[in-house]
């Protein structure tokens, strides 16, 4: 079975993928038509839900065919930094073993579950939040996590940026009814708060916190980052 690589699209250029057409590709295009050697591969859909409508979009679209792994990436990955692999492939490497991959992983704790996830604070949306782009929810990011995972505890790992791989396996933990009901959530905004929310919860849904340790690394690989200290990964 193949593997494949699930774009995002609002403006990007897209021709980056089209070097790796030994994956199925699908690109799901919310911006204008646009022209690509891969045209075959666009499916277009209404602008919603932000990147997290698409994924799930896709998954529900395909729960009873999906690939081997699955590697969902935006439209453009050249400018997340460490938030994602500029090579998709590399995704691959540890998919197998841990049934999902990303390409740096963090940490949620007590400070990180506040009702909106700070984005009301946050520069890079103020002004879209202040004109009401992103939408308001009555149920904040704990009790919309506690919703989907009962369970969930206070300290739980997340991933970046919305781009991540994840097994076949792993996305069939849940129902499709699971997936249909996260995407009626999605695709009634075209910038919900809960796609903000299901961002940093694609690493728990699929994990169940199995990767907190690596999780725990990561966050203190980004503090000495900072200082210009450079630490290898020893998994």
């Amino acid at each position: 079975m193949k593997n494949s690589i699930i774009v995002s699209r609002y403006d990007e250029d897209i021709c980056w993928l089209e070097e790796y057409q030994d994956f199925n590709i699908y690109i799901y295009n919310k911006g204008e038509n646009i022209k690509t050697k891969l045209s075959e591969k666009v499916v277009n859909l209404p602008n919603v839900g932000r990147e997290s409508h698409t994924w799930i979009y896709h998954i529900v679209k395909n729960y009873n065919n999906l690939d081997s792994v699955n590697i969902f990436l935006q439209g453009r990955v050249d400018d997340l930094g460490v938030m994602a692999f500029s090579n998709p492939k590399d995704y691959l490497l540890k998919t197998k073993h841990f049934g999902f991959n990303a390409s740096r992983y963090g940490i949620l704790g007590p400070i990180h579950w506040k009702k909106y996830v700070g984005i009301e604070k946050d520069k890079r949306y103020k002004v879209q939040w202040e004109n009401g782009e992103i939408s308001r929810s009555e149920r904040g990011f704990r009790d919309f996590a506690k919703t989907l995972f009962p369970k969930i505890p206070i300290f739980v790992a997340t991933s970046y940026g919305g781009c991540f791989a994840v097994t076949n396996q792993k996305i069939k933990q849940y129902d499709l009814n699971f997936y249909k009901n996260i995407l009626s959530i999605l695709d009634k905004h075209s910038n919900p708060i809960e796609g903000h929310f299901m961002e940093r919860l694609w690493c728990y849904l699929f994990t169940e916190n199995s990767l907190l340790r690596y999780a725990i690394f990561d966050v203190i690989k980004t503090k000495l980052e900072k200082f210009g200290l450079k630490i290898f990964k020893n998994n």
